[in-house]
């Protein structure tokens, strides 16, 4: 079993997370921001220093990462470069448990802040919040690609995209597989920048929504280019930025995938698609009938629940109407997410199609007891090694998702307020909570937290981005005892 190779790509990593923070400090003394520039500057030396430091003393020759070592360098990933990422947010907290929070809010996409709305942000940090949210997207994506799918963690299907000495090893190596969807990431985000910007909007603010919006982050919807939402273009250019972040995304990366694995994810699409467009349909009648408008302020109104179905299914919670709704509907739609191979959260929409599917089998199995109903589904045979998976997943999922509501119930908050809270954690929709405050309910979110309240939800950010289950397996005591 390989014992240096994980923390030999942690080392590299660590060094990526150096030479981004050397960027930001040059672009800091470029605004004349000397206290942020020194933040960064310590960043990079700590950051550059622990990264060669580390990669010097593992290297060298390494068998494939197997299944449990690859899900350790994701644990890796997740807890240990948020703590260097975090370094120049310490200057601007005060607090390093508080900065590291919001680095792991911000790594795993999940858009939870530390920092009330309104409250002044450097700009230097405020890129790196975005960047770091951005850069957790391609590293959801690559993570699902190379690791997750290919061990069928949670009932994920393709096995044709590896990173464990298979053809991918073959023809080139993490660097490369990560370099080529990077690409196609970068060149994504930046159609979509040059599209916000020929709206009207400025080329910071266009960034920056882009950045927050295409990883599925939902980062300061009231502080910045939300006055550009009053643009019907841009507030379309944005709801495409969420839906291509997590639905439409996969197209982008073909060659990694599968042609099954494809057909399986059209479907996906296909469902994203009919969700948004029957919830919208459904808010819009429910406003038509009971505060009587007119037929053309109900079009007008079915666009505003459109950008809200896309904005909570896709798990970035952008606010865009503020106009009170039936909040029901929301609480599934963020348990669901998005498609799988995306950045988005939640449990997958390719799992409730599964669902739906098995039950259905289950059903006519039990109406016609004596009948051969087929048990396939696409490319998948829904039989029951596969069904463990699934309902292993959604169970450790959802019996997360009840820990954390006790947790924050003991704090003395509401049921509301818990659910919705431990919601967002684990489906890494951080802004639910403010979400369903600007739809007039009485909650509280993260940022009022305690900052050891703050932790427990951090956790489940971790754990909902690794898929949960997935590190249920680094407790096994034998695993340990032979490294």
């Amino acid at each position: 079993m390989n014992k240096n190779g994980s923390l030999y790509y942690l080392g590299l990593g660590i060094i990526l997370v150096g030479v981004a923070e050397l960027v930001l400090m040059l672009f800091a003394l470029l605004m004349g921001d000397q206290r942020t520039a020194y933040a960064f500057a310590g960043a990079v030396i700590l950051s550059i220093f622990c990264g060669f430091t580390l990669v010097l003393a593992t290297k060298g020759e390494y068998e494939p990462l197997g299944r449990l070592d690859s899900i350790l360098l994701l644990v890796y990933f997740w807890v240990i470069i948020p703590i260097f990422a975090a370094m120049p947010f310490y200057s601007y907290l005060g607090s390093f448990i508080k900065a590291y929070i919001e680095a792991v809010s911000a790594l795993t996409t999940t858009g939870a802040t530390v920092i009330q709305y309104e409250s002044y942000i450097p700009k230097t940090l405020f890129l790196w919040r975005n960047i770091l949210a951005w850069s957790g997207g391609l590293l959801t994506i690559t993570m699902v690609i190379l690791i997750l799918a290919p061990f069928g963690i949670g009932g994920l299907q393709d096995k044709s995209s590896k990173f464990l000495g298979t053809e991918f090893k073959k023809a080139g190596n993490f660097s490369h597989i990560l370099t080529m969807v990077g690409g196609a990431y970068s060149l994504i985000t930046i159609i979509l920048v040059v599209a916000l910007m020929f709206g009207g909007a400025r080329p910071w603010d266009a960034l920056n929504i882009i950045l927050s919006t295409i990883s599925t982050t939902g980062y300061n919807q009231h502080s910045i280019g939300f006055s550009y939402y009053d643009s019907p273009y841009t507030a379309f250019i944005v709801m495409l930025s969420m839906f291509v972040g997590a639905a439409l995304i996969i197209v982008f990366f073909r060659q990694f995938i599968s042609a099954k694995t494809r057909l399986n994810f059209n479907v996906e699409v296909k469902i994203f698609v009919i969700i948004c467009i029957f919830f919208a349909l459904a808010v819009t009648i429910y406003k038509y009938f009971s505060q009587q408008i007119d037929v053309l302020s109900a079009a007008e109104y079915y666009f505003y629940a459109l950008f809200d179905a896309v904005s909570i299914l896709s798990t970035t919670a952008l606010i865009y109407n503020t106009d009170w709704q039936p909040i029901n509907f929301y609480y599934f739609l963020a348990l669901v997410g998005g498609a799988s191979f995306t950045t988005a959260g939640g449990m997958k929409l390719f799992r409730l199609l599964i669902f739906i599917k098995h039950t259905n089998i289950e059903v006519n199995q039990l109406a016609f007891p004596h009948s051969v109903t087929s048990n396939r589904f696409l490319d998948m045979r829904l039989d029951n090694k596969f069904m463990r998976l699934i309902w292993s997943f959604f169970m450790a999922y959802m019996m997360l998702i009840v820990i954390l509501s006790v947790v924050i119930a003991s704090y003395g908050y509401d049921l509301n307020t818990a659910l919705l809270n431990a919601i967002g954690a684990v489906a890494n929709i951080g802004p639910f909570a403010d979400f369903m405050l600007a739809k007039g309910q009485d909650v509280h979110p993260f940022s009022e937290f305690d900052t050891s309240l703050q932790m427990w939800l951090c956790a489940g950010m971790i754990l909902g981005r690794l898929e949960v289950i997935s590190v249920l397996g680094l407790l096994n005591f034998a695993y340990w005892k032979n490294r």
